[in-house]
């Protein structure tokens, strides 16, 4: 039976969440790719199009037509579910990004109430339950990329969801939350493998306590079913080899991949630029994960935590070591993609659990007073307000601010390269997105294929016209490249950059053009 006290700590807990989503998604929840990393953004969105089109599940595609002989869009990166299913909405709805949005949001909500849910039953305390989860929800790229349309948030919300399930599963020993746990991480796993962290450390900890005398949950093992706890862990490494099995065979077939799955070490850095990427790491990166004081009691409580042995059951101490040492590792071999991918940080988050988590135990079982006090919880509510705060004002130049300052926010660098961004957003991409019936009444029909220019992505521009074809990706600058192209059906050009109209290979097919659209010139090939 649930006591009234839970219930009321769960009904708190949702009322907070709700309200901290009004204050960072307030005319948010309508707007389509925003700020940086629109090439990532673009692909996610074209697949799920497609998908709305009329796709095949197991045959994700784009609007790029690098696949095939440059004939299609065929290509498989992760588990492309959700996809699907915002792509299902809209075959009723229609393209709508606020139904995009607001299905990432219910997915955020859900996981964010159950690890609330995870920390009442280990903690007993609605304070510290609803503090925890609504610090985790202070993180900025949570709770940007929780609503945008890439899958890493996504993801990190099913691990939480996952560890929800062991958490019931621990205290109720009912096998079938095992295997929810087994699903849901495995779902968490094949949208981003990233966000196996928390699966390696109990994968750890499982062969740690095949030793008869390790049990790391004081007077009992974790994993005391150890039958069913393998056959667990092994759905959920056999799945996601399935389905990655899958995409590379897929992406073989049609020559053509738009992800890029394997490492790139801290160790591929050429030593001449390791300095501009520590820079951008702080400058661009940092920033968006947390506030400069959440990472220092980050920091602290990592410390604090090396000297808890024996005082946290031993499931909690090595939690605090290995889960950090999982982070670690991550960024090492995917190093020179954290300077300006911030999306990469959602795989973090995990940091917050697995460190303060054994923190909070330690106050809670030795430090009992302190726990308890009033001075501590007024304390962490302050810090709290501020880290909301913080939040909101980051979110806010992760999508549409080009003026104004902030007071929390010290950062001059990454203030400048947000503002600039947004402006290039607004001023040139949009373009592409509003002209979509103008381009109709040029006479360009939906199967009409073109060439954009000078797009360096996929399919941002492709994506945004809703039409398919070619970037610049492949470095088309030449007369031969688009007489090739023209081969393949290309029947137009499109060119959202003035100043390329002034490029000697582009001249030839400048004589026919049908429209303009802002920045944009469309000509006839």
């Amino acid at each position: 039976m649930v006591s009234r006290q839970n219930k009321i700590g769960l009904g708190i807990a949702f009322i907070c969440i709700a309200v901290l989503a009004i204050i960072y998604y307030d005319s948010l929840l309508e707007r389509g790719p925003l700020n940086t990393h629109l090439w990532r953004q673009t692909d996610c969105l074209s697949i799920t199009k497609n998908y709305a089109d009329g796709a095949p599940f197991f045959e994700p595609e784009m609007h790029v037509l690098y696949a095939d002989n440059e004939t299609s869009g065929k290509s498989a990166g992760e588990f492309p579910i959700l996809y699907y299913a915002v792509g299902s909405i809209w075959k009723v709805t229609g393209e709508s990004f606020m139904v995009y949005r607001v299905f990432y949001l219910l997915i955020l909500v859900t996981a964010l109430l159950a690890f609330f849910k995870s920390l009442q039953m280990v903690f007993g305390s609605n304070f510290w339950s609803i503090a925890l989860t609504l610090i985790l929800f202070t993180s900025p790229v949570l709770a940007y990329y929780g609503i945008s349309f890439l899958t890493d948030a996504p993801a990190f919300c099913f691990m939480l969801i996952s560890l929800y399930c062991f958490t019931v599963y621990q205290i109720k020993g009912k096998r079938r939350w095992l295997y929810w746990f087994a699903a849901f991480m495995a779902l968490a796993g094949l949208l981003k493998i990233s966000m196996l962290i928390s699966f390696v450390f109990l994968g750890f900890i499982y062969l740690l306590e095949l030793f008869p005398t390790i049990k790391t949950l004081g007077s009992r093992k974790l994993f005391e079913d150890r039958k069913h706890g393998f056959i667990a862990l092994l759905i959920v490494v056999l799945v996601i080899l399935s389905w990655y099995g899958y995409a590379g065979y897929y992406n073989s077939i049609h020559k053509f991949e738009y992800t890029f799955n394997s490492t790139y070490s801290l160790w591929d850095v050429p030593a001449v630029e390791m300095k501009n990427l520590f820079q951008e790491i702080q400058f661009l990166t940092i920033p968006v994960f947390y506030s400069k004081p959440m990472l220092l009691l980050l920091g602290g409580a990592f410390i604090f935590n090396l000297f808890s042995f024996k005082k946290v059951p031993l499931f909690a101490y090595l939690a605090s070591i290995v889960i950090p040492f999982g982070a670690f590792s991550y960024f090492v071999l995917w190093a020179p993609l954290m300077g300006v991918h911030d999306y990469y940080y959602v795989a973090y988050l995990v940091l917050v659990p697995g460190i303060l988590l054994p923190l909070v135990w330690r106050l809670k079982t030795i430090h009992s007073k302190l726990y308890s006090h009033f001075v501590l919880k007024a304390a962490f509510v302050v810090f709290l307000v501020f880290n909301i705060i913080y939040c909101k004002e980051v979110i806010a130049y992760k999508t549409l601010r080009q003026n104004g300052d902030s007071l929390f926010i010290a950062n001059e660098d990454f203030k400048k390269v947000m503002r600039w961004t947004n402006w290039t957003v607004s001023e040139h991409w949009n373009s592409l997105y509003l002209m979509r019936s103008s381009l109709a009444e040029m006479g360009i029909k939906k199967e009409d294929k073109v060439i954009a220019y000078p797009d360096f992505s996929f399919n941002t521009s492709l994506y945004l016209m809703d039409r398919n074809g070619w970037t610049n990706m492949r470095d088309y600058r030449n007369q031969e490249s688009i007489d090739y192209l023209k081969s393949k059906g290309a029947k137009y050009i499109v060119i959202h950059d003035p100043s390329l109209l002034t490029e000697p290979f582009i001249a030839p097919y400048l004589d026919q053009q049908i429209g303009q659209y802002k920045n944009v010139s469309v000509f006839k090939i």
